[in-house]
């Protein structure tokens, strides 16, 4: 969960969702579900990604009045994450557990 202070136009879903890529929580969105998802993995034994990872939530505070509070989720495939993992040198028997 992240809170954002930012003042957009309107916090409807495609504004809200517009500042995500304008900004790029979307990117930092993924980044701290990769982070959650390496500490679940150490951690957590059984640790499956599709029962365990709700993803990241962004809180557009000055939207708290709108339709749907100004919150917006992010839940990125499975795929991806294992992909960046890779790349950031994660041993390969790390990634078992279900697929997306």
């Amino acid at each position: 969960m992240d809170y954002k202070s930012n003042r957009l136009e309107d916090y409807n879903a495609p504004t809200l969702q517009q500042a995500m890529v304008d900004k790029r929580y979307d990117l930092q969105a993924v980044l701290y579900v990769l982070a959650l998802h390496r500490l679940l993995r150490a951690r957590l034994p059984g640790y499956d990604y599709s029962r365990h990872m709700g993803g990241a939530a962004y809180w557009f505070v000055r939207g708290a009045r709108a339709p749907g509070e100004g919150l917006i989720t992010l839940r990125p495939p499975q795929s991806l994450l294992v992909t960046l993992d890779d790349s950031l040198g994660a041993p390969a028997q790390a990634h078992s557990g279900a697929q997306p």
